[in-house]
């Protein structure tokens, strides 16, 4: 790659205002999206189970003398009983400040509910009980919570606790800041070709530096945002130990350290970039249009919201690897029809990104552009 043509690129994206101010938000985003946390006290100990708690008391009055001589009924509402014995139990731990009872009926509650889908919680047809997957989650958090002889933290607005919030969130959107970044990739030399006309390069020149200005603008600002999100949470209401609990699925779902967790997030962030980079390269040369080469990519990404009997088989495509936050936490496993996790992810990701970037050279080449 001439480092002459990538200063020249790097100087046009550094002076991008668009650039500049997607990158300033997502930092803003991520450091002060505390503020909402605090005010909607969003998963704020018991208050996340209250609603389900409600649930559980409607579910239990259904059942009637008759329906509790059928032993699967009287299983339900057994469970039942049980889960209300646990929720007060959490709530009591919340009010009293008692980590430990906390940490202890909040594990007995998650294990219940999962017992409870031995028999499909038959009688309970309302009953608002999470999918198993979310619930294993859960437990893999406790138990390393246990293990590690960690205390656990009653709410999300903590440093630690608040940063596996803010990265979940951001999973669900990085794609579209990465996509507002790379959607003019190519654009420059459509409608400008005599800006560059004097600095002799070539497709694969272009394609490499883009491929590092884009991960410039992404990495750099997603890193300092995880570090402000960090410290301002910590600052504000407490700091928690980076060996905080975060899920990751990868043979199954477990729990690791937030530190290493905030490592892979970033790796995967890394492939999530040149994909969608060589997305935008290819769309861009299609439809001349930076608005068609969003909405196309936008579309790409609204496949991964197709109904779960479909999506399991889709499984090869690229659109349900683009939400990181839950590829890492084995959502998108819990859907497919066979196992994926971030290195599935990543490698159907890698193998697009040839197919694009091929497709892409095809028809520059066709016009005349050197390889």
């Amino acid at each position: 790659m001439r480092s002459q043509y990538f200063q020249a690129n790097f100087r046009i994206a550094r002076k991008s205002k668009k650039n500049m101010v997607l990158a300033v938000l997502l930092i803003l985003c991520m450091i002060f999206s505390v503020l909402v946390v605090e005010e909607q006290k969003i998963n704020d100990g018991y208050r996340q189970w209250r609603d389900y708690n409600e649930s559980v008391h409607v579910n239990a009055d259904y059942f009637s003398s008759n329906l509790l001589r059928k032993k699967d009924y009287k299983q339900t509402f057994n469970n039942l009983n049980k889960q209300a014995e646990y929720l007060a139990g959490v709530q009591n731990g919340e009010m009293f400040d008692s980590a430990q009872d906390y940490l202890q009926n909040s594990k007995k509650l998650v294990q219940t509910m999962l017992a409870g889908y031995q028999n499909n919680y038959r009688g309970a047809s309302t009953l608002n009980v999470l999918p198993k997957y979310q619930l294993w989650q859960k437990l893999v958090v406790y138990d390393y919570l246990y293990q590690n002889h960690l205390v656990i933290v009653m709410n999300s607005k903590e440093s630690s606790t608040y940063l596996i919030y803010v990265l979940s969130l951001i999973g669900m959107f990085l794609f579209f800041y990465i996509l507002f970044i790379a959607s003019d990739s190519w654009m420059i030399n459509l409608l400008h070709p005599t800006l560059l006309k004097n600095i002799p390069y070539q497709i694969r020149d272009e394609v490499k530096s883009k491929f590092i200005i884009n991960l410039v603008l992404t990495l750099i600002p997603l890193v300092i945002g995880m570090l402000g999100s960090y410290l301002f949470a910590g600052f504000k209401n407490g700091f928690n130990s980076l060996n905080y609990p975060a899920v990751l699925y990868f043979t199954r779902i477990s729990a690791v350290p937030l530190w290493f967790y905030c490592l892979l997030y970033l790796a995967y962030a890394v492939v999530l970039v040149i994909f969608v980079t060589s997305l935008a390269f290819l769309l861009n040369q299609l439809t001349h249009s930076v608005y068609l080469t969003i909405f196309i990519a936008t579309l790409v990404y609204s496949i991964s919201f197709l109904p779960g009997s479909i999506v399991k088989y889709l499984f090869f495509l690229p659109s349900v690897y683009l939400n990181i936050s839950n590829v890492l936490d084995g959502t998108v496993s819990s859907q497919a029809i066979v196992p994926t996790n971030l290195i599935t992810g990543m490698l159907v990701l890698l193998v697009w990104t040839v197919v694009l970037i091929m497709w892409f050279r095809h028809l520059v080449n066709q016009g005349g552009v050197k390889k």
